[in-house]
């Protein structure tokens, strides 16, 4: 019983989870202009290097699966209207921007892009 009582309480503690205040995030990036979805909308397709964009794994409709170009794991929709549990962690949004940036970009994005990408993805 002890077990199924943990197990409830463990899932609950999710459900009841605080959404990312994105403005506190934005904030702790120093980033003190207003965000840009267009400009991310732009970068989304562009290819810095060469077969390698976001839309190369995540597809230009955001509410779609993707795959990842080199592994072809199958990536979940970015569309949190699609997909809840998108930018509900601000460690995980810190983790893939910076993971997926390195891959994409080789480089991190500096932190007015990250703010564009979320606002574009929050958009989508």
């Amino acid at each position: 019983m002890k077990k199924y009582f943990l197990i409830i309480l463990l899932c609950s503690v999710n459900a009841y989870a605080k959404p990312v205040n994105f403005e506190k995030l934005y904030q702790s990036w120093g980033v003190t202009t207003k965000a840009d979805a267009k400009k991310a909308e732009i970068m989304w397709t562009q290819e810095f290097i060469v077969d390698r964009s976001c839309a190369s794994c995540h597809t230009n409709n955001l509410k779609k699966y993707g795959a990842h170009i080199k592994t072809k794991k199958r990536i979940k929709p970015l569309s949190a209207k699609v997909n809840p549990k998108r930018l509900t962690s601000v460690r995980k949004i810190n983790k893939w921007l910076k993971r997926n940036c390195k891959f994409t970009y080789k480089r991190e994005c500096s932190p007015q892009e990250k703010m564009n990408f979320i606002e574009f993805i929050k958009q989508n």
